[in-house]
């Protein structure tokens, strides 16, 4: 039988500044992740210096919380062990695991590196148990599924692997959806180098599901035209929206949830804490058995996209 875990599940804040890593600790976090320049399909939005990054790590320690660190790159050949040692030179920090979501780049820092924890990102676009059993036997330690799967879908999934069982609970839920955006494929803006690598710093960002290039310039959150020899054919906006799940917290807790995820590196402190506090509160509210109410984090306008 698959070991189901007891504890209650981690509260996983984002972190794209070290204000914003400080308000996240302060807003009752159990965990932080962030990224280090050049690591992110984000491209330059929300990503740390090295220096930064020993920070975050021993303001985090203070707290006696842990930091987690998303590699979201897709390494061509001759960068591949550069940033396979920079990983293991990022570990040595006391950094508690790393997100990837290029599965080469997973299965070789599991080799290299077989005490570090390993999440498959939400860009590798997992979905079901049949998913999970793949990324676990490719050496990940948790993968991450996006809010749109229910807890009867993960209490599914719940039966069928032993790995840590993540869920982004709070997202915004892209145009087609989160981790299977085809866009960043056709529009690869500003790949912004891998620090002291080899090659010609144009590397690939992006997902496996992404088609495994292209920078994340969100330009589906961008108004569109369509027009044909003068004549406009239509115009708006592609649809997304913040999708908040916290009214759910107790039954993806019944369901085993291992870790609840909140996206938003690119927020501001302030914004990082009202997020974090909202799913804090919740999570406490849930564990106590009370009811969770549903009213969402308020967050700028423009990330959460109301009206769309």
């Amino acid at each position: 039988m698959p070991m189901v875990t007891l504890s209650p599940p981690i509260l996983l804040a984002p972190a794209g500044s070290p204000e914003a890593a400080a308000a996240a600790l302060a807003a009752g976090a159990d965990a932080i992740y962030v990224g280090l320049k050049g690591w992110s399909r984000g491209g330059g939005r929300g990503e740390l210096t090295a220096e930064e990054l020993r920070g975050v790590l021993a303001e985090a320690a203070r707290h006696r919380r842990t930091v987690q660190v998303a590699c979201n790159t897709i390494p061509k050949p001759a960068e591949r062990a550069f940033l396979i040692e920079r990983v293991a030179e990022v570990a040595a920090w006391g950094v508690a695991g790393v997100i990837v979501n290029d599965l080469g780049l997973l299965s070789a820092i599991r080799r290299r590196l077989p005490a570090l924890p390993v999440t498959a990102s939400i860009g590798c676009g997992a979905l079901s148990w049949a998913d999970a059993a793949f990324y676990e036997a490719a050496g990940a330690t948790c993968v991450v599924f996006p809010a749109v799967l229910g807890p009867e879908e993960v209490a599914v999934v719940r039966r069928h692997t032993r790995l840590q069982i993540e869920v982004m609970i709070h997202m915004v839920e892209e145009f087609i959806l989160l981790g299977r955006c085809l866009m960043p494929s056709y529009l690869r803006l500003q790949p912004r180098p891998l620090p002291d690598a080899p090659g010609d710093g144009q590397r690939l960002l992006g997902s496996v599901k992404r088609g495994g290039a292209g920078v994340c310039s969100r330009v589906c959150q961008q108004p569109w035209r369509l027009e044909k020899e003068g004549e406009v054919w239509g115009d708006g906006i592609f649809p997304s929206r913040q999708f908040s799940r916290v009214a759910d917290l107790p039954a993806y807790l019944a369901a085993g949830v291992d870790v609840l995820k909140l996206q938003g590196r690119s927020l501001p402190a302030e914004a990082v804490y009202a997020l974090t506090r909202r799913y804090r509160e919740g999570l406490d509210a849930a564990l106590r058995g009370d009811p969770v109410a549903a009213a969402p984090a308020p967050l700028p306008a423009h990330w959460t996209a109301v009206g769309r």
